[in-house]
C-alpha cells in the first residue's frame, strides 16, 4: 500500500482539496470519517488515528524522549553513517525552505535540518529532535503514516490528525535494513513545496542511496550476536564511515581508534615519542613527558580491550605495531584504488578518515584518502559511481564534480535536476 495515489485531487495541495479535507476534517471531532472527497489512504490513517486518540482536540503536543536518550539513539543508529550523505543529496530542498527529519522505528526524530525560518515554525508545533510523530503520538502525519504503512507517504494541509499540523506539508519514505526490516524513516517538511513530485524523487534518491551505503556496510547493536566461526577472524578497522571507530561489534574510543589507524598506516610502527607526535598537534619539549604518559596509558588501556575481545589482533611494544598486517576501511579502499576497483574504494570509504581527530597523523591521511579517491572519481567515474561519491561530505561544495555530473547523467536522470540545483547554489 502507498500513500501515493491517483485522485481526482492529484495535488493535495490545491485549495479547492483542502477546502474539502478541511471540512471532513471537521467530522472527526464527532468519530465520523468522511472519505467522499479525501484520499483514500488519508482516510485510512484517520480511522487508525481515532481508534488511538478518539479525537483530534486530545493531539496537541508530542511525546519527548529525555536528551540523554536520545542522544544514545543518535550515537548507535545507523543513519548516523551517511548523515553527511543526506544533508548533500537534500541541500536544494533546504534552499527552498524545507527541512529534512530522519527518526528511528518507533517514530522519534533524532535529527532535524535545514531551513532556519522553517525549523522555527516547526518547533513551535513540537517538530524537533527528541519528539515523538507516530501516528500514536502525533495522528496523521508523513513520518507517522510512513512508519505505519510502510510505504511513501505525502500529507498536505488538513489531512494531518493535529489541527495544530495544518498550516504544514510533508512527504516521508521508510528507510530499511537490507533484510528488508525498516529502520527509520525519511522526511522533508515545511511549504507546499515539500508535497511535490519533485521532492519526491529526492527523497526517493536519497533513501536508495542510504539503503544502498546499510547493504554493503554492517552496524551492529547490543542485542546482535556474532555467529561461532564469525570469531575467528578480524574485520575492518571501520574509521572512515562517518560512524566513530568501530572494530566488528567493538566500539572504539576517539583515541583508540587513532592509534589503530596510524598503526595499521604505519606498518612499521612506531615508539612513545613518534606515535606522541602522531596524536597530539603541538607538543613542546616542556610538554613531552606529560604526553608520553598519556600515550601510554592509553596503550595499555587499548591492549586490555584487544586482549578481551574475540579478535585475534595484539598490539605489541618496542616499537608499538600490530602483530598482522590488520586493515582498516581507509587503507582497503586506497587498495582497492590500486587494483582499478573504484566502486569497492567508494563503498568502503563513505566518509572521511575520523573527520572529527585533529590528530596530525590522522589529519594526513585523511587528506591523501580524500585527494586519492576525489581523482580517481574526476578520472574515471561512471554515473553512479559519482552519485556515490557526490554524498560525501567533501563533495558537496565540490563544483568540478557537479560539473561532472550534469555531463555524464543519462539525459533523462531525475538526479540532473539535484545537481542543477546544487550547481545553481554553489556558483551564486
Amino acid at each position: 500500500m502507498t500513500l501515493i495515489e491517483q485522485h481526482p485531487h492529484s495535488n493535495p495541495a490545491d485549495q479547492a482539496y483542502q477546502r474539502a479535507v478541511a471540512a471532513a476534517h471537521q467530522k472527526l471531532t464527532d468519530a465520523i470519517v468522511d472519505s467522499t472527497h479525501v484520499r483514500s489512504t488519508v482516510t485510512e490513517s484517520w480511522r487508525r488515528c481515532l481508534q488511538l486518540h478518539h479525537t483530534p482536540q486530545t493531539v496537541t503536543t508530542p511525546a519527548t524522549i529525555a536528551s540523554h536518550t536520545l542522544a544514545d539513539y543518535r550515537k548507535t543508529h545507523p543513519i548516523a553513517a551517511v548523515l553527511p550523505m543526506v544533508q548533500t543529496l537534500l541541500a536544494p530542498a533546504h534552499d527552498v525552505g524545507l527541512i529534512t527529519a530522519i527518526s528511528n522505528t518507533a517514530g522519534h526524530l533524532l535529527w532535524v535540518d535545514g531551513a532556519s525560518s522553517t525549523r522555527t515554525r516547526a518547533e513551535d508545533i513540537g517538530f524537533a529532535p527528541g519528539t515523538d510523530w507516530s501516528e500514536a503520538s502525533m495522528g496523521t502525519s508523513a513520518p507517522g503514516a510512513a512508519l505505519s504503512t510502510g510505504a511513501v507517504a505525502q500529507v498536505a494541509g488538513a489531512e494531518h490528525f493535529s489541527q495544530n499540523v495544518h498550516d504544514f506539508y510533508c512527504s516521508a519514505i521508510p528507510l530499511r535494513h537490507p533484510s528488508g526490516g525498516i529502520l527509520g524513516m525519511l522526511d522533508l517538511t515545511g511549504s507546499a513545496t515539500a508535497v511535490t513530485p519533485l521532492a519526491l524523487a529526492m527523497l526517493r534518491n536519497t533513501a536508495k542511496a542510504i539503503e544502498q551505503f546499510w547493504a554493503t556496510h554492517t552496524f551492529p547493536t547490543a542485542g546482535d550476536h556474532l555467529a561461532p566461526d564469525a570469531v575467528s577472524a578480524s574485520p575492518l578497522i571501520e574509521v572512515a564511515t562517518g560512524y566513530g571507530g568501530r572494530l566488528g561489534d567493538l566500539r572504539l574510543s576517539n583515541r583508540h581508534a587513532e592509534i589503530l589507524t596510524l598503526l595499521d598506516w604505519h606498518h612499521t610502527g612506531f615508539n612513545a615519542t613518534q606515535l606522541a607526535h602522531q596524536l597530539f598537534a603541538e607538543l613542546p619539549p616542556e610538554h613531552l613527558r606529560a604526553r608520553l604518559t598519556t600515550v601510554r596509558a592509553e596503550i595499555s588501556r587499548l591492549r586490555k580491550i584487544l586482549d578481551h575481545s574475540h579478535y585475534p589482533i595484539t598490539l605489541l611494544s618496542q616499537p608499538y605495531r600490530l602483530d598482522a598486517h590488520r586493515t582498516t576501511d581507509a587503507a582497503a579502499a586506497i587498495a582497492a584504488l590500486h587494483r582499478g576497483d573504484l566502486t569497492s574504494a567508494l563503498q568502503l570509504a563513505p566518509s572521511d578518515v575520523l573527520p572529527e581527530s585533529e590528530a596530525p597523523g590522522i589529519v594526513a591521511i585523511r587528506q591523501h584518502v580524500a585527494v586519492t579517491l576525489r581523482e580517481a572519481v574526476l578520472a574515471d567515474a561512471n554515473p553512479e559511481q559519482l552519485w556515490t561519491y557526490l554524498g560525501r561530505s567533501q563533495a558537496a561544495e565540490d563544483v568540478e564534480a557537479w560539473m561532472l555530473a550534469l555531463k555524464i547523467l543519462p539525459p533523462h536522470s531525475p538526479r540532473r535536476a539535484v545537481a542543477t540545483a546544487t550547481l545553481q547554489r554553489l556558483v551564486h
